[in-house]
């Protein structure tokens, strides 16, 4: 009753709540009145119904679930930023095990119209780096030329996504390292503590392997020991001791001496 009745609050809440208790014996009672919540106007209508099938898809449901993908594709078009997401999650669940179903998948919504939500970005990033992982002649393709376009991207956590996706690949060639680095040193200047945070965090962890594509970030590092969030300022010093030179070295190591009291055990260790 709730399901079909005006209030949006009660109908999104029904949804969640009659998708708790069914089971495969009374699904189909529901199943015509899913397929219409998933395409609803409302936003929270169609995220509730969205989210219910994501759930049932993975509690063993996914059959019944799968008849729904029409409805789930063309909520993918949605103007709504979470339904746009939650859509996208749906569609992945559905396919993830059939690698080329969720090439088709990767290439229609790479290659369709722009994608609103920042979210659905990150997760089809998220999707893109993981083919490429697993099929390595795709780093050279177009999913891979996606991810880097990300990096333009409006949306800051995008472009982070995007960023980490390329640094966290195995065996990255200087050249595809060179524009991720570029935009987590741009992070590195942020006037957000968070941008700045991820920004030396992960260039700590290309330093690792990748030493010399981040000494052309050495100057924005050191800026950063000075910076009031102690964490920043330690993922800079140990980000700069392993890729400076002995006298840069020495240096820092005057410096770090004034905070190793403030800073977490797990961050001395690794200085």
């Amino acid at each position: 009753k709730d399901m079909n009745g005006k209030n949006d609050a009660f109908r999104g809440a029904s949804v969640r709540a009659l998708c708790s208790i069914m089971d495969s014996t009374t699904i189909m009672t529901i199943e015509r009145y899913m397929k219409q919540s998933i395409v609803d106007k409302s936003p929270h209508v169609a995220s509730a119904a969205l989210v219910s099938a994501f759930h049932l898809a993975r509690k063993g449901q996914h059959d019944t679930v799968k008849r729904w993908a029409n409805e789930a594709q063309e909520a993918t078009s949605s103007d709504n930023n979470m339904v746009q997401y939650h859509a996208l999650g749906l569609l992945y669940q559905l396919r993830k095990n059939d690698k080329l179903a969720v090439q088709k998948l990767l290439n229609r919504m790479t290659k369709g119209p722009a994608l609103r939500s920042q979210f659905a970005y990150c997760l089809l990033i998220r999707i893109a780096a993981k083919q490429i992982e697993e099929d390595d002649s795709e780093r050279n393709g177009p999913l891979f030329e996606f991810i880097t376009d990300c990096l333009r991207n409006k949306h800051e956590m995008v472009i982070y996504e995007a960023a980490s996706a390329i640094v966290n690949m195995t065996d990255v060639s200087a050249r595809e390292l060179a524009p991720a680095v570029t935009v987590l040193q741009q992070f590195c200047s942020s006037n957000k503590p968070s941008l700045r945070y991820a920004g030396v965090r992960t260039l700590s962890k290309v330093a690792m392997k990748y030493p010399a594509a981040v000494t052309a970030c050495n100057l924005d590092l050191e800026n950063l020991i000075t910076d009031p969030n102690r964490s920043i300022a330690t993922l800079a010093i140990t980000t700069l001791l392993k890729t400076g030179s002995e006298s840069s070295v020495d240096r820092l190591m005057k410096q770090i001496t004034s905070f190793m009291s403030d800073v977490a055990d797990e961050l001395k260790v690794v200085v």
